[in-house]
């Protein structure tokens, strides 16, 4: 899934990306500026084929530069016809999970869906208040992914079994 991703012919950042992910970030000598944004790009895109997988439907994906951006990473629509704003944490460090950030508004909170920089929920005319929230940390390193959902944005909850986001009506009953 993650070599269908990328395109390391035509990108610069997607060849650095392949470097470190064949050999180990720890391997490289001088880490390129752009690792970072192709990472979290790279990140956001696995994530949205192992949703599409589970029977989600992609909404909105940013597609900003890779230098990061605003807002959030993709809106889906559930199997059971839930819109869910994502975001998506990536990293090529083995053991490490990365975490939303924690600026002036933290990352998937509803004053921060709410913003209007925020392209994916402005774009629908949604707010914090029409979207369950989940969040997916991605680690490269490991091969792993582990994701949270939340219904009102105050608790998030672990996914321990796939099968759970097939249907998040038990998250609103909590």
């Amino acid at each position: 899934m993650v070599m269908g991703c990328l395109q390391p012919a035509e990108h610069v950042a997607d060849g650095y990306f392949l470097d470190a992910y064949r050999r180990g970030l720890d391997q490289l000598g001088r880490r390129p500026g752009q690792l970072n944004g192709v990472t979290g790009h790279l990140g956001e895109s696995v994530v949205e084929l192992l949703l599409d997988e589970l029977g989600y439907h992609l909404l909105w994906h940013f597609t900003g530069p890779l230098s990061g951006g605003h807002g959030v990473d993709l809106v889906v629509l559930s199997p059971d016809d839930k819109v869910i704003a994502v975001e998506v944490k990536a990293t090529l460090r083995h053991g490490r999970w990365p975490r939303p950030a924690e600026r002036e508004l933290v990352q998937l909170s509803q004053d921060w869906l709410d913003k209007a920089d925020n392209p994916g929920m402005a774009n629908w005319e949604l707010s914090g208040a029409d979207v369950y929230g989940l969040v997916a940390a991605v680690n490269f390193a490991d091969s792993a992914w582990r994701c949270a959902v939340t219904a009102d944005f105050s608790t998030a909850v672990p996914i321990v079994d796939l099968a759970e986001l097939a249907d998040l009506g038990w998250l609103a009953a909590d």
